[in-house]
């Protein structure tokens, strides 16, 4: 059985934190041999608490997972 992979390129900084989170938390098999995470059934959210908006936030951007204030209805 073969599956396809969509590739999304992250900022170094945005890896390192992915790649450190799952390290942690004992999916070193998600890590191909080049590096690539695959992160099959795996979800992202914001990590800011609920309610309490990160400083990127933009109320007019739209932010499935995150938790904040403004995402409510799925809108910032």
């Amino acid at each position: 059985m073969t599956h396809t992979l969509a590739i999304l390129e992250l900022s170094p900084i945005a890896y390192g934190e992915v790649a450190d989170k799952l390290r942690l938390a004992g999916y070193d098999h998600a890590f191909g041999e080049d590096g690539m995470l695959d992160m099959s059934g795996l979800g992202v959210t914001c990590g800011a608490p609920a309610g309490d908006p990160s400083p990127e936030c933009n109320p007019l951007d739209i932010c499935a997972g995150c938790r904040c204030k403004f995402a409510a209805g799925g809108r910032r």
